[in-house]
């Protein structure tokens, strides 16, 4: 398993995440970053990280160049494409699929969207499903049990997981800050998945996030 941070794709915030002993990360992009997409490719390319998975842009399905470019990014860093974009994954994976990404990609669920929907619009139909555990313990009373379902029956269509604590308001919070059971998600997950996990927390508590990814891990209950 590859256990990755988040950073956008800027110098400072990359040289941070090497020193924090980040081995890879999943790219965060805004507009900016892709621009010249040969000039970000440059960047990663001197910088002394993995890019494990690279996040889209949030943009309407309208603008699907921002799309494609982020697509172009990912393919030339050999990295996994996370597509997420507002509501577009679900109501418009016809289109998404049409834009025939280079990349190897999966479609991440939006905060909310139950099981029965996840399986309906992405695992279903053949799709790949970036899982959110927070996004999903939004949706589901009985996440820890979805979450293991998930994992043992469609292994092969999930090759990226996001792992943050959460309350049903808010996600991104550091471990121990939300009402998720992280413990036993990340037992779970150390049990089920063997692909990119990112831990989606700020980058003040990726540290922190990882020792005790590796506590849990180490000294299960």
């Amino acid at each position: 398993m590859t256990v990755a941070g988040k950073a956008p794709a800027e110098p400072d915030e990359l040289d941070r995440a090497v020193a924090r002993g980040c081995d890879a990360i999943e790219l965060y992009l805004e507009r900016s970053h892709l621009e010249d997409v040969e000039a970000t490719i440059e960047l990663l390319e001197a910088v002394d990280i993995e890019v494990a998975s690279v996040h889209t842009l949030h943009v309407p399905i309208d603008e699907p160049e921002w799309l494609h470019r982020s697509d172009r990014l990912a393919d030339a860093l050999g990295a996994y494409l996370v597509v997420h974009s507002n509501r577009i994954v679900h109501t418009f994976t016809p289109d998404l699929e049409a834009l025939d990404f280079r990349s190897a990609y999966g479609y991440e669920h939006n905060p909310g969207i139950s099981e029965r929907h996840i399986r309906g619009t992405i695992l279903d139909p053949g799709h790949e499903l970036v899982l959110d555990t927070a996004h999903l313990y939004m949706a589901e009373r009985d996440y820890l049990s979805v979450t293991e379902q998930l994992l043992r029956e469609f292994g092969d269509q999930v090759r990226v997981v996001h792992l943050c604590d959460s309350s049903l308001q808010e996600d991104g919070l550091g471990f121990g800050d939300g009402s998720i059971d992280m413990r036993t998600l990340s037992e779970l997950i150390g049990q089920y998945f063997e692909g990119i996990l990112v831990l989606e927390v700020m980058p003040d508590r990726q540290r922190e996030a990882r020792e005790r990814l590796r506590s849990y891990w180490s000294d299960p209950k």
